[in-house]
């Protein structure tokens, strides 16, 4: 009876009690597997993806949260309103500021640009002075002296000063200007020149003239006759005449009148006194035949007084002052211009 009651191991009843046990602990195994995921998944997961809590003090706080962020976004937005109002104001504060820089600047351009222009006229002024000076100086110097030279020197002093002025308005100026200074030089030598260097010839000409009295015959040749000399030594034949000066303190007289009349000479010459230089001249000539031997030297000598007395002592000297009177029209000219 024990024998029937328990089955055998391979039996078909034992083989189907072994199947579903095997699928059974599968079962439980898989749902062990399954909790346990779950809980992990349950403790490990993020909160945000947990579902959102619509509880009313949930509610009510993100409304809190809301209206604070929104008033913050407000008080941000406000203050960059001010810092554009701010940064408006300082750029028109800027712009004006930069516009009155350029308009100081451009006052400025035009104050120099004023100054540069009143500098050059002055500097242009300046010179139409010296010139208009210099040229006064020559026309004096020839029209009361005749200093040739002089003229010559101070026109060229006046054509130096004007030629820095490149207006087109001087050229006339310039050339008229170069005209005259070409006249001055064309002039022959001044007359009181020549009548000073006659006058130093006659008086380098007296000590020849003065060992010789008036009346003295010549002397003998060195082949006359020894009584010839003799009777020369011994007789003196001289002419009876009012002028003649016989005793030497009368012809030292009459040398030193000379010499007196060739001093006043020079200063008639110097003053271009033609009245008193021919007077000179002429007492000059006359005290020559008193106390000189009228002799071919003598002859000559009294032949250039001659010839001098009857030359002027003013050169012929060119119309001068065009110039002058050209510079002063055109200054006046541009002073009554508006």
């Amino acid at each position: 009876m024990d024998t029937e009651l328990d089955p055998s191991p391979d039996s078909p009843a034992s083989r189907s009690r072994a199947g579903l046990l095997s699928w059974l602990l599968a079962a439980i195994l898989v749902l062990a597997l399954g909790a346990g995921g779950w809980w992990a998944w349950q403790r490990f997961a993020p909160a945000d993806d947990a579902g959102p809590d619509l509880s009313p003090e949930a509610l009510d706080a993100r409304l809190l949260d809301a209206e604070q962020a929104i008033t913050g976004l407000r008080r941000n937005q406000q203050g960059i309103d001010q810092r554009l109002t701010d940064t408006h104001a300082r750029t028109g504060l800027l712009r004006e500021e930069v516009l009155g820089v350029s308009q100081r600047a451009a006052i400025l351009e035009d104050n120099l640009r004023e100054l540069s222009a009143q500098a050059a006229e002055g500097s242009e002024a300046l010179r139409l002075d010296e010139v208009e000076l210099l040229l006064g100086l020559a026309q004096a110097r020839l029209a009361v002296g005749g200093d040739i030279a002089g003229a010559i020197h101070a026109t060229q002093l006046a054509q130096q000063a004007l030629a820095p002025l490149t207006d087109p308005q001087y050229i006339n100026l310039r050339q008229t200007l170069g005209q005259e200074l070409a006249a001055l030089r064309a002039l022959p030598d001044d007359p009181r020149d020549l009548a000073a260097g006659e006058l130093d010839a006659l008086e380098a000409t007296l000590p020849r003239l003065s060992s010789r009295a008036p009346g003295t015959p010549p002397v003998a040749a060195d082949g006359g006759s020894r009584w010839q000399r003799l009777l020369d030594a011994i007789v003196q034949v001289r002419p009876s005449s009012s002028q003649d000066l016989i005793s030497p303190a009368d012809r030292a007289t009459g040398e030193a009148t000379l010499a007196l009349e060739l001093a006043l000479a020079r200063t008639a010459l110097e003053r271009r006194d033609d009245a008193g230089f021919h007077a000179s001249l002429q007492r000059i000539d006359q005290w020559l035949q008193r106390l000189y031997a009228d002799d071919a030297l003598l002859r000559e000598r009294r032949e250039r007084l001659s010839a001098l007395a009857s030359q002027p002592l003013a050169p012929a000297l060119p119309d001068q002052g065009a110039a002058l009177q050209q510079l002063r029209d055109l200054r006046r000219g541009r002073g009554s211009a508006p």
